[in-house]
């Protein structure tokens, strides 16, 4: 592809919008320490925003999250590779794990409320080995993951803008590094939110030139019918019915499918981001908010391959269209040749703009997360083991700046070598898969033991590897880069890394059961472990004296939402101290979060049997080839399930902060005085949970 627009256009984008992003958040960051009891300086503030995330907030950042550059990118190539099969299959492998994540999340809010992350829960539960075990699934999972994002953005901005990639894969995690630096997990929060709302308004504005009339090229979902039926006869796709892009009978498509979901497992159970979510959120909250995430999440790659993956076939061969080479299809470039040819300049700008939201957002969430597994869990736990919370803190800051330069340099080796976004998401489930069951079943079964959770964990990635390089070589008679990202040779590898992980860890655990009480994990964080108490209340004192206040500790009168799980509620209050330095030992609703442990259960497994057995399979074996009617009947489907996305991610939020919209108006205006210096014991604070 020729770039669209020239070099400045790129660091314009990318120093532009990372500088007003990161203003933004600033000033947020500074109004949340001038006017409520939660700092960003207090170490459970910066990287679990207290735990007290409402559920409109909990949902666009779960969405926003899982928006990265893959989810926009990888669904439409696979759209444009195999058809209308392609980006549902890729939804439906993030649909299911997201919302089985939903499952885990209710047993974390009751077996291991005050864990920060998930390899801390492993060292309360299996000692030094299974800390060491998770740790490292945690650091290789956010190391891909980190990478994948960086690599397709910077393909999409050195298409679209010709800036240098290398520039582009130091400069997004730098800009991001500037706002989670100062704000912490809850700025990424808000980010997330502010992303999400264009990135929904240009997928709107794509559905509409596409199918609703926007567009001279196609128009209507009829006209695309015909022009998807028109390539397919000219240049029909192998191992689709008929050479069809309108079946869902494609057999590289199908293993696909298996690939997404298990490449899913790994990504969500392993990517301490989500853990970061679901540790931030309101207990009761939790599993709601991943399970709505889920299904709204869903319409956004599948919106991606309906209109920019099969646009971008449709109109492949007409004259006009860029010439797209096999790298640049690996890069996730087809999104951006429809975009382009369909919409013009218009549509390259909103492509450009929407890749560097979904990049900027995701990997703030990558930045947080890994700083909290290098403060927390190497920092803390290894080399500074007496260390304060402070001190821990301060470290978690440094490994901002110190994570967005590492993997700016691990995608650039990635680039040098040839591996693209697509080829980290095919080998991802290689290495994190095994870590599935070992990690999930850590807080919802008392039976696992050390040895199935570390051998699961890792045992299972090693034996993936060694099926992945031997079924390249006995398949395909190479190892090389390019054979190793094949499909079957990828399908191979990732099945061996999720079923054997289950084996192993269950297996273990049956032939020598743990009964392990969960009473020796709840209420317990390794942050206040091996602390000198006279050293923590130094650190204390002089963060005080730093801030203008007499003490850590403050008196809040709160008021909180006595929630039943039937979403009747009424309210109480009460003098609350809080050591806001600390996660707070709390009386944990365990007879609701069983409920909703039941519930979320037979919800996800109902969605991934229609959406993964019922929808698909049926369409899979039938000889069947989409009709105009009912191509524009699965168009219509997907423009209502993409308002209900907007209306869950963009009117909720804002409705459900109305009340701390209003108090922070007040207190900045004046009209409310909100004096948190030397007088802050005395005040009434406004609760973060209206944030």
């Amino acid at each position: 592809m020729q770039p669209v627009f020239s070099q400045g256009v790129g660091y314009g984008v990318i120093l532009g919008l990372g500088v007003f992003f990161a203003v933004v958040m600033n000033t947020v960051t500074y109004l949340q320490n001038r006017f409520f009891s939660s700092k960003s300086s207090q170490a459970d503030e910066f990287t679990a925003a207290s735990r007290n995330v409402p559920l409109g907030l909990m949902v666009v950042s779960i969405v926003s999250s899982w928006c990265w550059s893959l989810t926009l990118l990888q669904s439409a190539t696979e759209s444009y590779n195999y058809g209308i099969s392609g980006s549902y299959f890729y939804a439906v492998g993030g649909l299911i794990q997201v919302s089985v994540f939903s499952i885990v999340a209710s047993k974390v809010k009751a077996n291991a409320n005050l864990v920060t992350t998930f390899p801390e829960a492993g060292y309360l539960r299996f000692g030094n080995m299974g800390h060491l075990a998770f740790l490292w699934c945690g650091i290789a999972c956010n190391t891909i993951v980190s990478a994948c994002i960086l690599l397709g953005g910077g393909a999409v901005i050195n298409a679209i803008t010709g800036m240098n990639t290398y520039a582009a894969l130091y400069l997004v995690p730098l800009v991001c590094a500037i706002y989670v630096y100062f704000g912490g997990l809850r700025a990424t929060f808000i980010s997330d939110a502010m992303h999400t709302f264009p990135l929904l308004v240009f997928l709107i504005i794509f559905v509409f030139v596409v199918y609703g009339g926007g567009s001279s090229i196609i128009g209507s979902p009829g006209k695309m019918w015909d022009l998807l039926t028109e390539v397919a006869h000219k240049n029909p796709v192998n191992d689709n019915y008929h050479g069809s892009f309108l079946t869902f009978r494609s057999k590289d498509g199908g293993i696909f499918l298996f690939i997404s979901i298990i490449t899913g497992f790994g990504l969500v159970v392993l990517d301490q981001a989500y853990w970061s979510r679901a540790i931030a959120a309101q207990p009761l909250k939790t599993s709601k908010a991943y399970f709505i995430g889920a299904v709204a999440w869903f319409v956004i790659p599948w919106t991606m391959g309906l209109c920019l993956g099969l646009g971008a076939r449709a109109t492949s061969l007409m004259a006009d269209f860029p010439e797209l080479s096999t790298s640049e299809i690996s890069a996730g470039l087809s999104a951006v040749a429809g975009a382009s040819h369909l919409v013009g300049k218009a549509g390259t700008g909103m492509i450009l703009v929407m890749i560097f939201l979904s990049v900027t957002s995701s990997f703030s969430g990558e930045l947080i997360a890994t700083s909290t597994l290098l403060s927390y869990d190497v920092y803390k736990k290894y080399i500074r083991k007496n260390a304060s919370p402070h001190e821990v803190l301060v470290v978690s800051k440094y490994c901002v700046f110190l994570w967005a330069i590492f993997a700016g340099s691990i995608a650039s080796i990635f680039h040098a070598v040839g591996i693209s976004m697509g080829w980290l998401f095919n080998f991802l489930g290689c290495a994190t898969a095994s870590g599935v069951f070992p990690v999930a079943l850590t807080f919802t079964w008392n039976k696992l033991n050390r040895w199935g959770a570390v051998s699961g964990s890792i045992g299972g990635m090693i034996l993936a590897i060694i099926v992945w390089l031997i079924t390249c070589k006995a398949y395909l008679g190479e190892i090389n880069v390019d054979n190793l990202a094949n499909r079957w040779v990828s399908f191979a590898g990732n099945a061996t890394a999720l079923f054997m992980g289950g084996i192993l860890s269950i297996g273990f655990s049956l032939w020598r059961p743990d009964n392990f009480d969960w009473d020796d994990i709840r209420n317990r964080t390794i942050l206040s472990e091996n602390l000198d108490d006279s050293k923590s209340k130094a650190f204390s004192t002089e963060k005080a004296n730093a801030e203008g206040t007499e003490k850590i500790q403050y008196e809040v009168e709160v008021t909180r939402e006595a929630e039943v799980f039937d979403e009747s509620s009424s309210t109480s209050s009460g003098k609350v101290s809080r050591d806001l330095d600390l996660p707070q030992e709390e009386d944990i609703p365990l007879d609701k979060l069983r409920r909703q442990f039941k519930l979320f259960t037979i919800l996800s497994i109902t969605f991934a049997a229609i959406f993964a057995i019922a929808v698909p399979i049926p369409m899979i074996a039938s000889p069947y080839v989409y009709s105009k009617k009912f191509f524009t009947f699965v168009v219509v489907v997907n423009i209502l399930w993409l308002f209900s996305t907007f209306f869950v991610c963009v009117i909720l939020p804002v409705f459900e902060s109305r009340h701390f919209l209003k108090k922070l108006i007040l207190h900045v205006s004046g009209i409310r005085k909100a004096d948190f210096g030397n007088n802050a014991k005395n005040e009434t604070i406004v609760e973060e949970e209206d944030i």
